[in-house]
């Protein structure tokens, strides 16, 4: 599996400079109407994370649980908090797919060893009986709809495991202003408007969220990885192809390419024009898992029970052998 560092320039004017100090520009950001050179844009980059944390109340004494992946948004934003100071620790949700989830596991643990930095490897298939492969077999819900719900759950427990209170995930400004773009197609009110990127703990067993990465873009993470020497997996989730939430990234790049900034633009504008949401305890428990959830029982176990049902059938309907 390759650990890529690699990135395709952004085509930039003979001779342009860097708006920030006059000297050789090597990276050009239409979005931003700006031209940096290396040492100009990681300072552009660190100083947008930074801005984005000064909107989160978060305590400075915290420890942020960082959930990662081996991709380069979980990795960048893991250096970068560390760049800022913040006090961190890494968490690998191991999903079990064969080949892909050794590589993310390997990339991760050589990123960690260069920073020297503390990570943790959690396999899904421990916490649940089973890895995401065997549960896109036994279900027809699409597969990274269940996949997020699980990781979520799982996140949620291990950070007050791990003594933390706040985690904190790579989610860029292509996968917000994408998600966006989806929920209001789909006029999927709930989901508008519990989207932020810093969520409040609603419930005494559900850590607070924070997206340190919304202001920066896929391609700028590409090439802060870059100049960085951050190696990260390029390869994406072999389960994740068709997904729609690719459809709406793509559709807001063609945008982006006519029009640099459209992605911000249209991002920024609707966060900028509601209230950040406010804890509200509306959360029961689950009766099954203590987890909270609506209702009596979690999306999770109401899953887990479906599949372990359908397991036993097959099992009966064949005569107690399996496989």
């Amino acid at each position: 599996m390759e650990m890529k560092t690699r990135h395709t320039h952004t085509k930039l004017p003979r001779g342009a400079k860097c708006t920030r100090c006059r000297e050789q520009a090597v990276v050009a950001l239409p979005s931003h109407h700006a031209n940096f050179c290396e040492d100009c844009f990681r300072f552009f980059f660190r100083r947008s994370v930074q801005r984005a944390m000064k909107k989160f109340p978060v305590d400075p004494r915290e420890t942020i649980l960082v959930a990662v992946s081996g991709g380069k948004d979980s990795l960048a934003v893991w250096a970068v908090l560390q760049d800022l100071g913040w006090k961190t620790k890494g968490i690998h949700v191991d999903l079990g797919i064969e080949g892909f989830s050794e590589a993310s596991a390997e990339v991760i643990d050589a990123f960690a060893r260069q920073r020297g930095l503390r990570w943790e490897r959690y396999a899904l298939q421990e916490t649940f009986g089973y890895t995401i492969p065997e549960i896109q077999k036994r279900t027809r819900r699409k597969i990274c709809s269940v996949c997020g719900t699980l990781k979520r759950q799982i996140l949620n427990r291990l950070t007050f495991q791990q003594g933390c209170r706040v985690v904190a995930t790579g989610h860029n400004l292509d996968d917000e202003a994408g998600r966006l773009l989806g929920n209001l197609v789909r006029n999927r009110r709930e989901y508008i408007e519990k989207q932020y990127p810093y969520l409040p703990s609603t419930h005494p067993r559900l850590p607070v969220k924070i997206k340190p990465l919304y202001r920066v873009s896929a391609d700028e993470i590409r090439i802060f990885c870059r100049l960085e020497g951050i190696p990260f997996l390029a390869q994406s989730c072999p389960l994740s192809r068709g997904a729609t939430s690719h459809t709406f990234q793509e559709a807001l790049q063609f945008l982006e390419q006519k029009m640099p900034g459209t992605k911000r633009d249209f991002l920024f504008s609707y966060l900028e024009s509601k209230e950040p949401p406010k804890p509200v305890e509306d959360f029961g428990t689950c009766d099954q898992c203590g987890q909270p959830c609506y209702g009596t029982r979690c999306s999770v176990c109401n899953l887990l029970n479906q599949l372990k049902e359908k397991d036993a059938a097959r099992l009966q309907a064949s005569g107690g052998r399996e496989g």
